[in-house]
């Protein structure tokens, strides 16, 4: 429920402040007085579009706040937002501020939110109807909404949009991986061949510094066998080699270790390093037989030095990196074979999304059907009352075409089912069913709009905070009107409507009668609202009865209205 509304410096508002009660709220006054701007100020709560103009003449900025009940609805869509409404909180505070600029801020609980947050809650707080906002009934991709809302659909349409959404996300990746089939070809063909190259190549890590050093030997084998075999002479096989001399240290130190035992640790140190110095001579000798000029190898260790750094600089690295991308091609090599297995289980995967999907909408698609044709007998109902007795509602649902939705196996679907829903009407005997904006005059939206937001606050899965009607009674008089005031006040009981009415029936049926009217003081013009009860009440009846003339006969007809919403019989 909305429980005040507060404005300051909107059009020719100053400061008003609006305490709604439960039931049926209505707002009259003269045309121009200021009513709509009221609403419209409602409008903004709910994230309206805002602009500049909607300022006062001469102030900084337009200001609106409304205090709602809190609702689990409201609260779920809160806590996504991050916004924290403790439980001492009165209520669910919103407010809204435009400034002169055109800079437009809101705030939940005291919270910045952006504008579209506002938005968002609008639908958990107020269902908003105007006679000069028929995109309900005049845009056909409300009608699907009206139908689900109706028939209690919500956890059946939000399982549609997740099979559906799964189904559409397999099909996008088989379409993805189906369009880079031929470039994945080509791509396994360069790779193919990248793989064949570096296979016959055959690089090792480390190789290329193996191989450097192999060609350092051979550029100078003579020089280099020549200097081991002098070293080799020098340890063993020359004149006064090393081998002799350390030979004779060990002779002298068996002798002295035989009396002094102190250096048999020496002795053995000696001993070690003659066999190091002999083994090191042999070692040098090999070395010196093996190491010799040999043109043919040098010229293989150039030629496959050569060819790993012509392949090192094609793959953008160095001979050694060579091995890492050998591996890292393979790798990638046998992923993309995998592609027709890929392919494959994506397809199996969509066949049986796609199954569940088709389900699960086609479930939805009969309870649509069920819903619709119950909708549209309560509706014509509501209108034979409304002086349209030989209208006829028609819930046309028919399967989505091509190019519409995702295409499975024949069918179409979409996260919100598989159909169009639209409400066709034929207003007179003889008249095909056709849609809204061609055959419907605005009396007859404003009565269509009325008969399907009766038919819908009958049903247990609508639960509407606050109905608002914006002069939804324009072009209704005499018996209509009484309809109008009789539906009205059935949708308030247990609940709350905010109408604007010039009728007087129906402002003698209300709840709550609030009357708005023009001041002009020190040359401006202001808006003030007043609730009216007991004599006012009265008075403003007979003005919206008989205008600036005040009758006995007028005073009289006010006063039965407000016994028959007492529950006398009607005038």
């Amino acid at each position: 429920m909305l429980h005040e509304l507060r404005i300051r410096d909107l059009a020719i508002i100053e400061d008003v402040a609006v305490d709604f009660g439960s039931g049926l709220n209505v707002l009259s006054g003269e045309t121009g007085a200021g009513k709509s701007i009221i609403l419209g100020a409602l409008g903004l709560i709910l994230g309206g579009r805002a602009s500049a103009d909607v300022v006062r003449t001469g102030r900084d900025a337009a200001e609106v706040v409304a205090r709602f009940d809190r609702t689990p609805e409201a609260d779920a869509i809160l806590d996504t937002l991050g916004v924290a409404v403790g439980d001492e909180d009165d209520g669910l505070l919103v407010r809204r501020v435009v400034s002169a600029a055109g800079r437009s801020r809101a705030w939940v609980a005291g919270s910045p939110v952006a504008v579209g947050a506002l938005r968002q809650l609008a639908s958990t707080l107020v269902d908003y109807a105007s006679q000069h906002e028929h995109q309900v009934l005049l845009d056909v991709e409300q009608h699907r909404g009206i139908v689900d809302r109706f028939g209690g659909l919500q956890d059946l349409c939000a399982e549609v949009a997740e099979r559906v959404a799964a189904a559409r996300a397999v099909h996008r990746e088989l379409q993805r991986l189906r369009s880079l089939e031929d470039e994945q070809r080509s791509r396994i063909d360069y790779l193919q061949f990248q793989v064949e190259e570096l296979d016959e190549l055959e690089p090792k890590e480390g190789e290329e510094s193996e191989l450097g050093n192999d060609r350092r030997v051979l550029r100078d084998a003579a020089r280099l066998a020549g200097r081991a075999r002098d070293a080799e002479q020098a340890l063993y096989g020359g004149q006064g080699a090393a081998v002799e001399r350390i030979g004779g240290a060990v002779s002298a130190l068996r002798e002295l270790a035989a009396i002094d035992v102190t250096l048999t640790d020496t002795l053995a140190s000696v001993e070690e390093a003659l066999i190091a110095v002999e083994d090191a001579a042999r070692e040098l000798s090999r070395y010196a037989d093996r190491t010799r000029s040999n043109p043919r190898r040098l010229q293989e260790i150039e030629d496959r030095l050569a060819a790993l750094h012509q392949l090192a600089r094609k793959h953008r690295t160095t001979p050694d990196g060579l091995a890492e991308v050998h591996a890292r091609i393979r790798d990638e090599l046998d992923e993309l074979d995998g592609l027709d297995v890929r392919l494959d289980g994506l397809e199996a995967e969509l066949v049986t999304a796609g199954a569940a999907a088709r389900a699960a909408c086609a479930r939805l698609t009969d309870q649509r059907r069920a819903a619709g044709d119950r909708l549209a007998a309560l509706v014509e109902t509501e209108l034979a009352s409304l002086a349209m007795p030989h209208a006829r509602l028609v819930v046309s649902i028919a399967p989505l075409g091509p190019g519409e939705g995702l295409a499975l196996a024949g069918t179409h679907l979409a996260e919100h089912g598989g159909d169009t829903v639209q409400l066709l009407l034929s207003a007179n005997p003889g008249e095909e069913p056709r849609p809204m904006h061609r055959v419907a005059s605005g009396g007859e939206l404003s009565r269509i709009l009325l008969a399907v937001r009766r038919a819908l606050s009958g049903t247990s899965s609508v639960q509407v905070q606050v109905a608002v009607f914006d002069e939804i009674d324009s072009g209704m008089g005499g018996a209509t009107a009484e309809s109008v005031a009789a539906k009205l006040v059935e949708i308030s009981v247990g609940g709350q409507v905010l109408a604007i009415t010039h009728l007087p029936r129906i402002a003698g049926a209300a709840d709550h009668h609030f009357r708005v009217e023009k001041v002009v003081e020190d040359g401006r013009t202001r808006t003030d609202v007043s609730r009216l009860d007991g004599q006012e009440r009265v008075e403003e009846l007979v003005r919206m009865v008989a205008g600036t003339s005040t009758t006995r006969a007028a005073e009289t007809f006010a006063r039965e209205l407000l016994d028959w919403r007492a529950g006398e019989s009607a005038p």
